[in-house]
């Protein structure tokens, strides 16, 4: 009889452990098929006040890649990154107390807004009459891949969203990386202390030097204010910078944010 029982509570003992080991398993087995789910590419398929004049358009900027941080740069290094492109403190310091570029960053929310915008980074691309959509981080890969099939005629895995979306055209106000004459346009909105802005950039910095004549990207600002704080501040600072140093500092300045 004793054997019995032993015999019995061994075997319960063995079920418990079977059944814990096989569920500790199950739940593993759905947090890796939900991450695969996640990071799947996939493109959407549903789709200014007047600035200084001056050149907006930079070309074939070559950019100094630092070395990845997780922390995102302070006002106090923002004053740091002026004064490394060479732009005048007292010049700079003026146009932001000036609020000089307050209502440029409130276009580009407006136009972002009304193109349907909700979250960064976004992203529009227009060729011959048509506008599809990049919404959030896409992958490096699926953006070329996107890209390729754009340019050879393909039938992209994207719906033209051109009749149901209103979308600013891009003009000499904006910021624009690339040739004039690219049949495919960029436009992109998005907030510099965005994570994922910051992956998105990396990406289409990489993407802009194997396509310059075929893409040109357009920059509009897009902060978010309730998650960071700084956001909009940065991005009145980048226009000063653009206007007191031209085009290539303005990129210099936006690099040197997100990569």
């Amino acid at each position: 009889m004793t054997e019995e029982i032993k015999k019995s509570q061994y075997q319960t003992h063995w079920h418990s452990f079977w059944f814990g080991f096989m569920s500790a398993l199950a739940v593993v087995l759905f947090f890796l098929l939900i991450g695969t789910i996640t990071n799947r590419v996939s493109f959407g398929d549903s789709a200014p006040t007047k600035k200084v004049a001056i050149a907006r358009t930079a070309k074939n900027i070559t950019t100094n890649k630092p070395e990845d941080s997780e922390s995102l740069p302070t006002s106090q290094s923002v004053s740091a990154i002026v004064e490394d492109l060479g732009i005048a403190k007292t010049e700079f310091d003026t146009c932001m107390d000036e609020k000089r570029y307050q209502d440029a960053v409130k276009d580009d929310i407006k136009s972002g807004q009304e193109a349907g915008v909700e979250g960064t980074p976004h992203s529009f691309v227009l060729i011959d009459g048509a506008v599809y959509e990049i919404p959030g981080a896409q992958s490096e890969e699926g953006i070329r891949e996107f890209f390729d099939d754009l340019l050879a005629g393909k039938n992209p895995r994207a719906k033209d969203i051109s009749a149901t979306r209103t979308i600013t055209p891009v003009t000499e106000d904006d910021w624009v990386r690339g040739d004039d004459g690219a049949r495919i346009t960029v436009i992109e909105y998005t907030d510099v202390d965005c994570p994922f802005c910051k992956k998105f950039h990396v990406s289409t910095t990489n993407i802009m030097e194997d396509y310059p004549s075929d893409v040109r990207w357009a920059f509009r600002h897009m902060p978010s204010d309730g998650l960071h704080p700084e956001a909009r501040m940065k991005a009145e600072a980048s226009e000063c910078v653009g206007e007191l140093g031209g085009a290539e500092a303005f990129w210099q300045y936006i690099d040197k944010l997100l990569i």
